[in-house]
């Protein structure tokens, strides 16, 4: 999708010289496309086995896979069939319009259910003597968070259109001027796309981590650890601390990227003529439909639980006491009324997905 200022004009591709580009995306498409499926499908067919057991958490993270596999199954194929075909799109008006807002959608989406799956877990944690987010809360939300991204889609969906080049671009001419347009997709796009959920998501998982050191220090001044307890805490601390802030970086760095050069474009759009700035956009647009093939990754890579789960998935034991683990959130009671136990089973279940 390109950037136009009227129905005729449209942005040059890459130099067909740049073979390495397409080799690169000819690889890479089929990859990303392949991980994401199968592993949002599994995230996914994981909780529908147990739907009526499933958190709020569960619906926040089947809510990510969800629109994780739209823009595998609906948009990464069209943009590759539209880049293969020298920026020429061949599907007809319609599916310019909605495939490339689809893109923005899905995108949008991912990054608000994020901001759901952290205020459930600050909730938890920081604020475990409260009432947790029920079932019912977390379809409310996501309603919203659907309905939300969809209305931000609206101007896009007027103003796209094909060229008479047969290019899927936006004709700025729905707007009255550049400030319009610029100011559109700041506030319509890139403030709830990355600003919001980057600011969001570092409040609570700071917040819950400092949570967790403060209690550390009070239970171990408290002497309610053993000394080997207390090492084992302070490991967990750590890998809960690398955990949550991982979690930011790699949303971080699969999303700003393609935002910053997008608005580049938007606020200049003479950055259209530069070759450069074509293979940074190629890049980062790459960058960013990566992001939905790597939750189901970290689900795998920092949850033991998860692991666990696929394993008896595929056994035929989901249906067994224990199975299902990554989807349990932590129910915690008053310090007083909890054994060691208790209190070392919340603490190092308290991030599993």
């Amino acid at each position: 999708m390109n950037v136009s200022t009227n129905a005729t004009s449209t942005v040059p591709p890459l130099p067909s010289g740049y073979l390495a580009v397409r080799y690169t995306r000819l690889v890479l498409y089929p990859v990303i496309f392949a991980i994401g499926v199968v592993g949002n499908s599994i995230v996914s067919a994981l909780i529908l086995k147990k739907s009526k057991n499933s958190t709020a958490n569960g619906y926040f993270i089947l809510n990510l896979a969800i629109s994780d596999l739209m823009a595998l199954l609906l948009y990464l194929p069209f943009d590759l069939a539209y880049l293969e075909n020298h920026y020429e799109w061949p599907f007809g008006a319609f599916m310019c319009k909605f495939i490339n807002c689809l893109n923005k959608f899905s995108v949008m989406v991912s990054g608000l259910t994020l901001v759901a799956i952290g205020v459930d877990r600050y909730k938890a944690i920081v604020h475990s003597l409260k009432k947790r987010l029920s079932r019912r809360d977390a379809m409310i939300m996501i309603t919203v968070i659907w309905l939300f991204s969809a209305v931000l889609q609206l101007p896009y969906v007027f103003a796209l259109k094909l060229d008479p080049r047969g290019e899927c671009v936006i004709d700025l001419s729905f707007w009255k001027g550049p400030y319009q347009f610029e100011m559109t997709y700041f506030f319509g796009v890139f403030t709830p796309e990355f600003v919001i959920p980057a600011i969001a998501l570092s409040f609570c998982y700071v917040r819950i981590s400092i949570h967790l050191e403060q209690t550390h220090k009070r239970n171990s001044k408290h002497g309610l650890f053993q000394e080997s307890t207390m090492t084992l805490r302070e490991r967990q601390n750590r890998k809960t601390t690398q955990v949550l802030t991982g979690l930011v970086t790699i949303y971080t760095i699969c999303i700003l990227p393609h935002q910053i050069c997008v608005l580049m474009i938007t606020f200049q759009r003479n950055y259209l003529n530069s070759d450069i700035m074509r293979l940074a956009y190629e890049f980062t647009r790459l960058l960013t439909i990566t992001n939905s093939c790597l939750n189901p990754i970290m689900y795998g890579a920092i949850s033991k639980g998860f692991r666990t789960d696929i394993r008896n998935f595929f056994r035929g034991k989901h249906a067994q006491t224990g199975s299902f683990r990554f989807l349990r959130s932590t129910h915690s009671r008053s310090p007083e009324t909890k054994n060691l136990k208790d209190i070392m089973y919340n603490q190092e279940n308290s991030f599993k997905l």
